[in-house]
């Protein structure tokens, strides 16, 4: 089967694989209000229009702008936010959202149907690629419209299952053309600074309260600063300059974990690491010879390479998200002997030379992904696969050609995320069962029908064994240790300072 790695949206979802809970904040004993957050980040914040920022300028937007739902990061369910409640019709092509009473934007206008739609609108006609992602792959949304002040209507030209996830996606934050948005952060004409320093101030006019009825956000505001340097990020933490560093890679996480000073966050399954085959290749055009590979790798060995940040996969979406499956506790047992056993009994004659292509450079997938490499080859040795090594660009892996691929796929909020690219887009025998799965949950608006879909997907993913789920791989951030109410989400409304 073609190998498709990241998708645009997968990128786009980079920072958004959890999304801050919409139901009321626990306030923590002894919340204290005040202070300023200094944030440093891997990058420039370029864009303050969801519709069109980077991950970098992602993190910001996320201070400033909110969505009509969002997904609770403990149940992994679909949440009211801007929207208070919703309403499904026309088996899921039609979706009519009420909107929340009292909240404004930080120019001080209220929120209402008018202003959403116009942020949709402005997303569409613009063909913003973070539209084209979410709602236009397949062309999904053929209209929105305002029914009334507190009302706003969906059209799809179809069911599309993963429409309400989407609607989760900080790309699909509502925004005034003005960049005034109704999240706990303002930022002012002035703040994004010549250095790309970005400096947001608190929004008083903000409409969420903690459990015990305390306004949020409990900060005075945020300065997110852009440090490229990973050394020096970390550095800047030790240092006292930051309060908060994102996007560590091992060797930097591994150094905060030891200073007592500082606590790793990790934003947990980041992304799924995966070996995914040309099935057009002998022997690889066999489920036998592919189960083989399975057997064979070690994923264990694997493991030492992310220092603590990974767990093994057994699907291609971690435990708690909708459709996976609990009864498979395992896609294939490391069984090196069972593996040169099925190749033999396949009558597919050792060795056998391939190649095998992996990102030239880390991914969110592979910290080291050379190490990951040798580490797969050298198992694939023990029964008689030869594979040389291949390092490609991450952004041309799929245009490699190479009948073996470490593929990296970012985690989105909606199952399709995952499932879409690896299985649904190409269909090599032209009536796979997989992918006629795939595509059925995709166009299916009952969360209850697609679990069940997915579910089949996994049991006959381990069959067919067109591609291997290697491990789901985290991504470290680190704060200090005086930071409370801080889960390694990028998200800062409800976080708080010790003195």
């Amino acid at each position: 089967m073609p190998r498709v790695p990241t998708l645009a949206l997968a990128l786009l979802f980079g920072v958004a694989c959890q999304v801050a809970p919409a139901t009321a904040t626990p306030a923590p004993t002894g919340a204290q209000t005040g202070g300023t957050l200094r944030v440093a980040l891997p990058a420039e914040v370029t864009s303050f229009d969801p519709w069109n920022a980077d991950p970098a300028s992602l993190i910001a937007t996320r201070q400033i702008f909110e969505t009509l739902v969002e997904v609770d990061p403990a149940t992994s369910r679909i949440v009211p936010a801007l929207a208070s409640s919703w309403q499904m019709a026309n088996d899921g092509a039609t979706w009519i959202f009420m909107l929340r009473d009292g909240v404004r934007f930080h120019d001080g206008s209220p929120l209402d149907a008018s202003s959403v739609a116009a942020s949709f609108e402005r997303g569409r006609t613009a063909s913003a690629p973070a539209y084209r992602a979410l709602f236009d792959d397949p062309p999904a949304l053929v209209g929105i419209q305002a029914v009334d002040a507190r009302t706003v209507r969906f059209d799809l030209r179809a069911p599309f299952g993963p429409f309400l996830a989407h609607l989760a996606a900080p790309q699909a934050a509502i925004a005034l053309p003005n960049n005034s948005g109704t999240g706990p952060f303002a930022a002012s004409a002035a703040a994004l600074a010549p250095d790309g320093t970005l400096t947001l101030r608190r929004n008083d006019l903000y409409w969420r309260r903690d459990a015990s009825g305390k306004q949020l956000p409990y900060l005075d505001g945020l300065v997110l600063r852009p440090v490229r340097d990973a050394t020096s990020r970390l550095a800047e933490l030790r240092a006292g300059r930051a309060e908060v560093a994102l996007d560590l890679p091992i060797a930097q996480a591994s150094g905060a974990r030891s200073d007592p000073s500082l606590v790793v966050s990790p934003r947990k399954d980041a992304a799924l690491a995966s070996l995914g085959f040309d099935a057009t290749v002998a022997p690889f055009d066999r489920p036998e010879a592919r189960r083989a590979v399975a057997m064979a790798v070690n994923r264990n060995a694997l493991s030492t390479v992310y220092a603590g940040t990974s767990r093994p996969a057994t699907q291609v979406v971690p435990p708690g998200s909708l459709g996976y499956d609990d009864s498979v506790v395992e896609f294939a047992a490391l069984d090196t002997d069972a593996a040169r056993k099925a190749l033999a009994d396949a009558r597919v004659v050792t060795p056998i030379s391939t190649d095998l292509a992996y990102p030239s450079t880390p991914t969110a997938a592979y910290p080291d992904p050379q190490r990951v490499a040798q580490s797969i080859a050298a198992d694939l040795g023990k029964i008689g696969i030869v594979a040389r090594l291949r390092a490609v660009d991450p952004t041309a892996l799929r245009d490699a050609k190479t009948t073996l691929t470490l593929d990296t796929t970012v985690l989105g909020l909606d199952p399709d995320d995952v499932f879409w690219p690896l299985y649904g887009r190409d269909d090599p025998s032209a009536g796979s069962l997989i992918v006629g799965l795939v595509r059925k949950a995709r166009g299916d608006a009952d969360p209850n029908k697609r679990a069940e879909l997915y579910k089949q997907v996994s049991k006959i993913a381990r069959t067919e064994a067109l591609r291997v789920p290697l491990l789901f791989a985290d991504r470290p951030n680190a704060a200090t240790a005086r930071l409370v109410g801080y889960t390694g989400i990028e998200y800062f409304g409800t976080v708080w300072l010790r003195p």
